[in-house]
């Protein structure tokens, strides 16, 4: 079984490093920088000027599915929530949701 995965794991690493070779021997890398590619400040300029609306927008969808994802993986079941104010988890702590059915009875019994 280690033989597999060491022939795996060297496999995996010569084709990432023929990939490598491959993508940067590509011819498109010599090619020189056009003359009518936009500066840092041109893009900076259009990003923040022309583009401003949509920027906002985008950051405010981002922001919102990232609330969302951390609101679904939370964990809210109550042992945990006893457990991340606490820090440790007691016994006890499994019949927390359960309460005693009082009585007639057992009232007169605690006051005695």
């Amino acid at each position: 079984m280690r033989t597999i995965t060491a022939l795996t794991s060297l496999g995996v690493f010569i084709f990432v490093l023929l990939l490598l070779n491959e993508v940067n021997s590509h011819s498109m890398w010599d090619v020189s920088i056009s003359s009518n590619s936009p500066t840092t400040l041109e893009f900076a300029d259009a990003i923040f000027n022309q583009w401003a609306f949509a920027t906002i927008i985008l950051g405010t969808l981002l922001s919102m599915a990232m609330i969302g994802a951390s609101y679904l993986v939370r964990d809210e079941r109550l042992i945990n929530l006893v457990w991340d104010i606490r820090g440790e988890v007691t016994d006890s702590l499994e019949n927390i949701g359960t309460f005693k059915k009082f009585t007639r009875s057992s009232k007169q019994k605690e006051e005695e």
